[in-house]
């Protein structure tokens, strides 16, 4: 298939790339947003990208919670399109109501999921963004962004924990672990697991509670799907939902 849009998630972590064709996500490519001075970030990318044909002549657009990365896509997408991609709510807004207290506040990752959630259910909806940090976003049933919860992400959380206490490891997450953990990895493996599948259920509950009816829930993110199944309440896991957030931003 041709591909026709890029849509470009700059987080705090990573910049996701996704190649789109209509509604078909054909590729998808991670770089790290800190790595190098921008340069090397646009080499990488450009190379892997520029392979693909027909790429040239893609629409792009950038929702961005990171305005250095947000500079590295933008010249990217000069390099390989040869034109500037549309900043979504510089050169375009969202196309969602916004009700929250301060809504220039609100960043871009949050009300492309927020629209994109508001699409497929039809209805009031809550995403999970499992990122840097894990957001929490509600959209009700008239499609309008409400507001919504940040904590801590898991890998900051364990990055936290090991650079704050003189033994504890930098411990990475394998999968479910058993409650009780028998050393030290286990243990920190089993808080973050238990604690974080507490607090997805609690802040969910309290959320839904501002409804007639459970909104519908969305999980999405790079520790997404690890967590979704012992949360239990997730009716779908859509990792590329920003990517095509960013898409129905982007047409309209």
């Amino acid at each position: 298939m041709t591909p026709d849009f890029l849509a470009i998630d700059v987080g705090n972590t990573n910049v996701t790339i996704g190649v789109m064709a209509g509604t078909n996500l054909t590729k998808l490519l991670n770089i790290p947003s800190t790595r190098g001075e921008g340069s090397e970030i646009a080499d990488l990318a450009s190379t892997e990208l520029s392979r693909i044909e027909g790429i040239a002549k893609c629409e792009a657009a950038i929702a961005s919670v990171n305005p250095k990365g947000a500079e590295r896509a933008v010249r990217l997408c000069e390099r390989l399109l040869g034109k500037k991609p549309c900043i979504l709510g510089l050169d375009r807004p969202v196309p969602i109501g916004n009700r929250a207290l301060k809504p220039e506040q609100v960043g871009m990752d949050r009300l492309v999921n927020a629209l994109a959630a508001f699409r497929r259910a039809k209805g009031a909806a809550i995403v999970l963004d499992f990122g840097t940090a894990l957001t929490f976003d509600v959209v009700d049933n008239r499609g309008d962004y409400l507001g919504g919860v940040i904590t801590p992400g898991i890998g900051l959380a364990m990055r936290a924990l090991s650079d704050n206490t003189a033994l504890l490891p930098l411990v990475k997450p394998q999968g479910k672990p058993d409650p009780i953990g028998r050393d030290t990895e286990s243990a920190i493996n089993s808080g973050v697991y238990y604690g974080y599948i507490g607090l997805a259920r609690n802040i969910i509950q309290e959320l839904s509670a501002n409804f007639p009816a459970r909104p519908k829930i969305y999980v999405t993110g790079g520790d997404g799907e690890y967590l979704a199944s012992g949360i239990g309440m997730v009716d779908e896991v859509v990792p590329a939902l920003t990517l095509e957030g960013i898409r129905l931003a982007y047409f309209g």
